[in-house]
C-alpha cells in the first residue's frame, strides 16, 4: 500500500511549514520500520514530493505519531505559557496598581 502524496504534503506542511522535506526526513527517521535512525534520506522525500517515487504505507502511521507528538508538545507549551503569564501578571500587579494610582492624582 502507498500513501497519497496530498495527505503527506498537507500533514508535513502543518507540522513543518513550507520547507517540510528535510524536517520530515528527520521526523521519519526514528520511526522507520527497519529500525530507528537519525533521519531518512531527504532526497527520497523530495522524490516523493516530485511524484518520482511512491510514498510507502508505513509513512501514514509515522505521520499519525508525529501529529500526536506535536499536539502533546503544543498542549504542554500552551500550559507553560499560561502559567508563566499568570506568574508575570502577579509579579507586575503592584506596578499596575501604582500606575493606576498615578492616573487618579490631580
Amino acid at each position: 500500500m502507498h500513501l497519497d502524496l496530498d495527505v503527506v504534503t498537507s500533514v508535513a506542511r502543518l507540522l513543518y511549514g513550507d520547507n517540510w522535506q528535510r524536517p520530515l526526513a528527520r521526523g521519519l527517521g526514528p520511526l522507520h520500520p527497519a529500525g530507528a535512525r537519525e533521519s531518512i534520506d531527504d532526497r527520497l522525500v523530495r522524490r516523493w514530493a516530485a511524484g518520482q517515487n511512491l510514498v510507502p504505507g508505513w509513512v501514514g502511521s509515522a505521520l499519525v505519531t508525529l501529529l500526536e507528538e506535536e499536539a502533546a508538545a503544543s498542549v504542554a507549551h500552551a500550559k507553560a505559557c499560561r502559567e508563566r503569564a499568570e506568574r508575570l501578571r502577579l509579579a507586575l500587579m503592584p506596578a499596575f496598581q501604582d500606575d493606576d494610582e498615578d492616573d487618579l492624582r490631580p
